[in-house]
């Protein structure tokens, strides 16, 4: 009887481990079952998370390109203003040149285009005409050349720039250019000007061209025989607006 007891017990524990094995497995096959199931949501998790940042990253890019797409059409019309705005400076300044600078000198040197031409025609009528008349021909035509001269003169003077009244009879080197030196055992003489190669100007009471001149130079005797003078000019040289 105790031995059956003892069969039953035994019998009866292992069937108990059997079931707390199946227990196990059962339990364990529920956290595994678990484990996916949290597995499977990660990724879901994941993906969605990817899904969200390549919207997002696609919407930053979308708007980068509205950006530089407005960007550049501000850039070119900047571009077409600037060339608008850059035409008109440009036309303005050839009308203000032509209107208020060329102008007035074109019309004068037009004018004496035509001052010239009647001075061709004329010498033209002299060479071709009768000697008895020559003399008179002559004198006209001088006239002629001193009105063409005075009218030079006035074309100038609108610009401001005027010939010299008087020339002086001394170099200074201020006014005047030497062109030539002359040498002159005077001491009166010295520096004194000699002839007048071309007038000088003046630009608004400065010197714009200095008056070419040729000059003596007082040499005594015995500096000659000692030390032969260079007579260059290139050290008498006057300065005016235009070198």
């Amino acid at each position: 009887m105790e031995k059956q007891l003892n069969e039953d017990d035994i019998k009866l524990s292992a069937d108990m481990d059997t079931d707390a094995d199946l227990v196990k497995k059962s339990d364990n096959v529920e956290m595994d079952s678990d484990t996916a199931t949290d597995t499977s949501a990660q990724l879901d998790d994941l993906e969605m998370l990817q899904q969200e940042d390549l919207a997002q990253v696609n919407q930053t890019l979308s708007s980068l390109q509205d950006l530089f797409e407005k960007q550049i059409a501000r850039n070119q019309n900047q571009t077409e203003m600037f060339d608008k705005i850059y035409a008109e400076m440009k036309e303005y300044k050839e009308s203000f040149l032509l209107e208020v600078l060329h102008k007035p000198i074109i019309h004068n040197l037009i004018q004496l285009y035509d001052s010239y031409g009647m001075l061709e025609t004329q010498l033209d009528d002299i060479l071709n005409g009768s000697e008895e008349t020559l003399p008179d021909e002559l004198n006209q035509f001088r006239k002629n050349l001193e009105n063409f001269r005075f009218k030079l003169e006035e074309v100038l003077y609108r610009m401001d720039v005027t010939p010299y009244k008087d020339s002086l009879d001394t170099l200074d080197r201020h006014l005047h250019k030497t062109r030539k030196v002359i040498p002159s055992e005077d001491p009166q003489q010295d520096q004194k000007i000699a002839e007048v190669h071309k007038i000088g100007f003046h630009w608004r009471e400065k010197v714009f061209r200095p008056e070419e001149v040729t000059i003596f130079r007082y040499i005594p005797d015995t500096q000659k025989s000692e030390n032969p003078i260079n007579v260059s000019p290139s050290n008498e040289k006057g300065g005016g607006i235009d070198g």
